[in-house]
């Protein structure tokens, strides 16, 4: 039986208890199907294969095309706002149906200007009344998405609304009213996870159309930590067009495209297996031994990846079809076709733990260290690169969420091959610094941009408040306009949410200020999602109890 802390969000009930079942059957069935050598690989810790139980039948996660699912749609509703309320149930009936046609994610790249699209097409007028209504939708909207846990019979839909670069009269209400209705609902509703794109000469300069939206996502952020931003102008994105880039989940960013056209838009990402860098460095007795088996675990890697696209090939097809029939990922009529448009990612955790235990100091304190770290990623992302071009396949490569796996390989090694580094009971996220370095926020800006450009399959940079900066906006703009000079493809703010179950006080405190309770809900950032501290992981827990900080 799963205890509800390996997955940030699960909740326990008969039906997810009985699910759970089934996926634990799944997984030892699939455990005797996947070459013995990569099952021995994930047992033992050198790698994790993510959604295991998905093994061979789905695809991780989606960006749908909005428009090309609605076009196979005809409305019913005669009135304005009947149309109004029939696409924002299709939306969610969209919504439920691919979430149970594959094993994560679900991220709209442009949702406020595919409602704006919509609205024209069907003839909604822009009237107060309609407005109005559409507010309420959304209002409804939100909190059905904050409320309905039939997702795996137990967690929240995972759903990222991209926002922020329409300019027309719909799409703008639809961002301002997003923002507007999720700041105003109750603290602990922490979906979905608004991704607002940044952009010069729509939204972030003062001249610029979108610039009093832009204002708004800050307010919103300096209250909820949501949205996040995605920052078009980077140079890890400027080449990118910005209406065709969006997030899905906490980071996964799909846009290269070696079998077509280069969009987030109507794909998505197939599998992806992280690799435990610490592991590798423990077992190394030099920074040469390093590669040497960095270079093979790759290579399995990407065997296994191959692998299980195959396997999907062969037995997927069944599985998919709702994303096959619905136009979801576009111009996809076949599994082979998902196949080529979608990403395999190579991702990896804890490069902070892997450059101490190489050099014997994190990767901040000195150049020699610094350049290792970046000289890892690169090696990675070169790796990437070749097999893209060898399989004509989109490989990517991840700067992994490390939700479940900073704290599993971190206890795992211990079995195998103990070090210092495992004492605090986790890994760091990604390529991140340590979450107690308490360096500047422009300077963790400046230390992590350059793994931005390396890392195409997605990654994220937090920087971290004492506090929420409910007054000071201008600090959130100040990083977001260094971030973006610097290279950061992707911003989130992260500070402690407290809210007392008693009377509702919010805030950051160990007791309520007003009522002295000391019965209080904890919010935090688990790895790209806001969720309940009690249902982290224990290895997530771990590194919230160390994180400090940045300062400006």
């Amino acid at each position: 039986m799963k205890n509800k802390s390996d997955n940030a969000a699960f909740r326990n009930n008969y039906a997810s208890e009985i699910y759970q079942l089934g996926v634990d059957k799944a997984k030892l069935d699939l455990f005797n199907i996947i070459p013995k050598k990569y099952v021995q690989l994930h047992h033992e810790g050198y790698i994790h294969i993510h959604d295991a139980e998905a093994y061979g039948k789905v695809n991780n996660c989606s960006t749908p095309d909005l428009i090309s699912f609605f076009e196979t749609i005809e409305l019913d509703s005669k009135t304005e706002q009947g149309k109004i309320l029939e696409i924002i149930n299709k939306i969610k009936y969209l919504i439920t149906n691919i979430a149970l046609s594959q094993s994560g994610g679900i991220g709209f790249a442009n949702f406020d200007g595919d409602i704006h699209s919509l609205f024209q097409k069907h003839h909604i007028s822009l009237i107060s009344e309609n407005v109005d209504f559409f507010k309420d939708c959304i209002c409804e909207f939100l909190t059905w998405i904050n409320t309905t846990r039939t997702r795996f019979c137990g967690e929240p839909y995972y759903l990222s609304f991209n926002i922020g670069l329409s300019c027309s009269g719909w799409g703008k209400i639809t961002a301002k009213t997003i923002l507007d209705t999720f700041m105003n609902m109750p603290i602990d509703y922490t979906r979905p996870n608004i991704i607002f794109k940044v952009n010069k000469d729509i939204n972030s300069s003062k001249n610029s159309p979108n610039y009093d939206i832009f204002q708004l996502a800050l307010s919103c952020t300096a209250k909820r930590m949501i949205p996040t931003y995605l920052l078009t102008d980077s140079n890890s994105n400027n080449t990118c067009m910005p209406q065709k880039l969006g997030i899905m989940g906490c980071r996964t960013r799909v846009y290269n495209n070696v079998n077509g056209s280069e969009t987030s838009i109507g794909r998505g990402n197939v599998a992806n297996v992280s690799i435990n860098l610490p592991r590798l460095a423990i077992e190394s007795n030099c920074i040469e031994d390093f590669f040497s088996l960095l270079d093979s675990m790759m290579e399995n890697v990407s065997k296994l990846l191959i692998e299980r696209a195959n396997q999907m090939k062969l037995n997927g097809e069944q599985y998919v079809q709702y994303i096959l029939k619905n136009k979801i990922w576009t111009s996809v009529n076949t599994i082979d076709d998902m196949l080529k448009q979608g990403t395999l990612s190579i991702g990896f955790i804890g490069l902070s733990e892997t450059v101490e235990v190489l050099t014997g100091t994190a990767y901040h304190m000195n150049s020699e260290s610094y350049q290792i770290a970046l000289d890892i990623i690169k090696y990675m992302r070169n790796f990437t690169d070749k097999l893209r071009d060898k399989y004509f396949t989109n490989f990517s490569l991840l700067a992994t969420p490390g939700e479940m796996i900073s704290g599993r390989f971190c206890k795992i090694d211990k079995k195998y091959a103990k070090n210092p580094i495992q004492d605090k009971g986790f890994y760091t996220n990604s390529f991140h610094l340590p979450v107690d370095s308490q360096i500047s926020i422009f300077e963790k800006i400046n230390y992590e941009a350059p793994f931005h450009n390396l890392c195409n399959g997605g990654c994220i940079t937090y920087v971290e408040f004492k506090s929420a900066p409910l007054t000071n906006i201008l600090a959130l703009e100040d990083a977001i306009n260094h971030a973006t000079l610097k290279g950061i493809s992707y911003l989130g703010f992260n500070y402690p949410l407290d809210i007392c179950n008693d009377c509702k006080t919010s805030g950051t405190f160990d007791n309520c200020p007003q009522c002295n309770s000391s019965s209080v809900k904890r919010i935090r950032r688990v790895s790209g999602y806001l969720e309940d501290l009690n249902y982290f992981t224990d290895g997530k827990k771990a590194e919230e109890s160390f994180r400090k900080p940045n300062v400006m």
